[in-house]
């Protein structure tokens, strides 16, 4: 699987224009279990690698969760790669937190957080 070419159209910007997602992709809306900024809403993106839930709150893209669908461990782990690359905006993951359920990272310049969970 070349990672770069499946998963280059479903990379997107932290903070960017909701609608412009919405203009290029069909959006499910999703009902999440658990909504902590009650204004946002939540939607589904199936993709070649599974689903991608994206959070849209006062318009902009909030959050972004990639559930990725293969048991291949290596294609996991290069998928992971390749994705928490792309989201290092001229910073450095730093704070590496492992909790037993998931792994958190924060940026060096507070900007984002990634998280992998083992689920």
């Amino acid at each position: 699987m070349n990672t770069n070419k499946v998963l280059e159209p479903f990379i997107f910007e932290i903070g960017s224009n909701f609608s412009e997602i919405q203009t290029k992709f069909s959006l499910e809306a999703k009902t999440s279990g658990v909504n902590f900024i009650k204004e946002s809403n939540w939607y589904n993106l199936k993709t070649p690698i599974g689903f991608i839930s994206l959070q849209e709150w006062q318009g902009k893209l909030h959050c972004i969760a990639y559930d990725i669908d293969t048991d291949d461990i290596e294609i996991k782990k290069k998928i992971i790669e390749y994705l928490f690359e792309k989201y290092k905006n001229s910073f450095d993951w730093v704070g590496r937190v492992d909790n037993g359920f998931y792994i958190s990272y924060e940026s060096s310049n507070d900007s984002i957080q990634g998280i992998y969970s083992y689920s």
